[in-house]
């Protein structure tokens, strides 16, 4: 099975989730209190895109809308509170021009945001549905496996996934089948979907048996990868 645990993105797990908004809070505080110490000449407020990029680690895909509203606000406030070095209209026309640009990054973030979501919430269900499927599935990744469903380890003779995530499937072909296998594979990794009617495979107590397989390529984990589903033959 794929070990989820290490996946960051987006951040879930409640201490991350409180750590990123802690920084998020102490960089926008400093960056406002630079700001009206600072003359109204000095574009310090441009620093307000760093906690904004922050937020694309949040789970809140609203988060960079919310954070806009707020910077736009200190940015509004700091308006009268900075000292004076130029005329209150240029400061007032520089501040309104970057809280465009805020808007705009946001919704940009937003957007980005919400297709990781759909993205991630595509993979959710895919591996939910290859749980329940009545066919062998794995996934490869440069060859290696890193998923593999419960009818795939019954296929392969293994005890559990951990048996075979991380090994090279090459190494589970039939020695007389492999060069077939590597073709198809090749063929698979440029885009085409493959099927072997026929090949053989090495079980985990070193019995050889035959199967089909279809391969294509899927995307996983942010990246391009090769489904196999195996089929008793």
């Amino acid at each position: 099975m794929v070990d989820t645990g290490r996946l960051t993105w987006p951040i879930k797990r409640r201490n991350d989730f409180f750590r990123i908004v802690v920084y998020i809070a102490l960089a926008t505080a400093f960056i406002f209190i630079i700001d009206i110490i600072t003359p109204l000449g000095v574009m310090i407020w441009i620093l307000y895109l760093i906690p904004l990029f922050l937020t694309v680690y949040l789970v809140w895909k609203y988060a960079p809308l919310f954070m806009t509203g707020v910077f736009i606000i200190l940015m509004a406030a700091s308006l009268f509170l900075s000292p004076r070095d130029i005329s209150i209209e240029y400061a007032l026309l520089n501040r309104a021009f970057f809280a465009l640009i805020l808007v705009i990054a946001s919704i940009f973030i937003e957007d980005y945001i919400s297709n990781v979501e759909d993205l991630t919430l595509s993979e959710e269900r895919y591996r939910h549905l290859t749980e329940w499927s009545p066919e062998g599935i794995i996934v490869l990744l440069r060859g290696e496996i890193v998923y593999v469903n419960p009818v795939g380890i019954r296929i392969f003779g293994a005890d559990r996934g951990d048996n075979l995530i991380g090994r090279d499937i090459i190494d589970l072909i039939d020695p007389e089948w492999q060069e077939i296998f590597r073709q198809r594979f090749a063929q698979a990794t440029l885009g085409a979907q493959m099927n072997i009617d026929k090949i053989g495979i090495v079980r985990q107590d070193g019995s050889h048996v035959n199967v089909g397989l279809y391969l294509a390529p899927v995307f996983w984990n942010k990246g391009s990868a090769i489904q196999i589903v195996v089929k008793k033959t």
